[in-house]
């Protein structure tokens, strides 16, 4: 068959018109968070229409929930229990930082220490933390001791371990530098392994800053004596359903706030990583 019989036979599709493209703005903008938020305001409207429109004392209209969050914030004791749960959640969150970034780093660096660690790290992340409680009551009872041990525990093993990996990736290129400056081994942690493995430190903060929160509320619900874990409670037992919206807003809104500081605090710890890789 020559080439013009086999193009008579199978000729060439023209090709297909070109796919339905939205204008660039509309593009951006379903790409952008602006997306997102509008979602979530027309999952909020049609709450308030619906609750407005068929009354139903579980499902109170966001009109009153935001009126009881402010008498709540400004007179009740929701303000209160939001800082004493910060509180918990501060200082947890700041040993467990300590602890991980120092055990998994060194663990990472040092191989004498990843020996002697390792089994134990391996063991005791396998407990689940709902196993400790029992232990835990009986040796520290319900206070500030026991919530802040459970955050402490939840929060440090993600910040362990994405320490000990960034630690681990620093790589030969970076060690034969450091060693071309003829750097001492402190040298070579602080200037060379502590930037190289911060990417992975803040991942593993991150993780923990979100599960700190989570704990400390439920830490609060278990121990029955203070926090926003305890405020829920007590609106669930009296069935005051607007201050258990309120409450459940509170942390929301706290947590979103909390990782916004974040977001804003590793992108400028790690502006040196984005001015690195735009200069290639």
């Amino acid at each position: 068959m020559t080439a013009q019989d086999h193009v008579a036979k199978y000729p060439i599709a023209k090709p297909d018109r070109p796919a339905f493209r939205l204008p660039v703005g509309l593009t951006s903008y379903f790409r952008s968070r602006a997306f997102g938020w509008t979602i979530v305001v027309v999952l909020l409207v049609s709450w308030q229409w619906v609750s407005t429109a068929y009354r139903m004392p579980q499902l109170p209209p966001l009109s009153d929930i935001a009126q009881t969050w402010l008498q709540q914030i400004l007179n009740g004791p929701l303000l209160t229990a939001v800082l004493q749960t910060l509180r918990i959640t501060a200082i947890g969150y700041l040993f467990a930082t300590i602890m991980g970034v120092t055990i998994g780093f060194l663990m990472g660096r040092v191989q004498v220490i990843w020996g002697a660690a390792e089994p134990i790290v391996e063991l005791l992340r396998q407990v689940p933390i709902s196993a400790m409680l029992p232990l835990l009551i009986l040796y520290l009872g319900i206070g500030d001791s026991f919530r802040i041990a459970i955050v402490l525990l939840a929060a440090s093993f993600p910040i362990l371990l994405n320490s000990y990996a960034g630690a681990r990736s620093v790589s030969k290129t970076m060690q034969m530098t450091a060693q071309t400056f003829q750097l001492n081994w402190l040298q070579t942690q602080i200037e060379i392994g502590l930037p190289s493995a911060l990417p992975f430190i803040l991942v593993g903060m991150r993780q923990a800053l979100g599960v700190t929160l989570i704990v400390a509320v439920l830490t609060g619900m278990l121990a029955g004596n203070s926090g926003i874990g305890y405020f829920i409670l007590q609106a669930q037992q009296v069935l005051d359903v607007r201050s258990l919206f309120a409450g459940i807003f509170t942390i929301a809104a706290v947590g979103y706030f909390l990782n916004t500081i974040f977001l804003i605090a590793e992108k400028r710890l790690t502006r040196w990583r984005n001015l690195g890789l735009s200069a290639h």
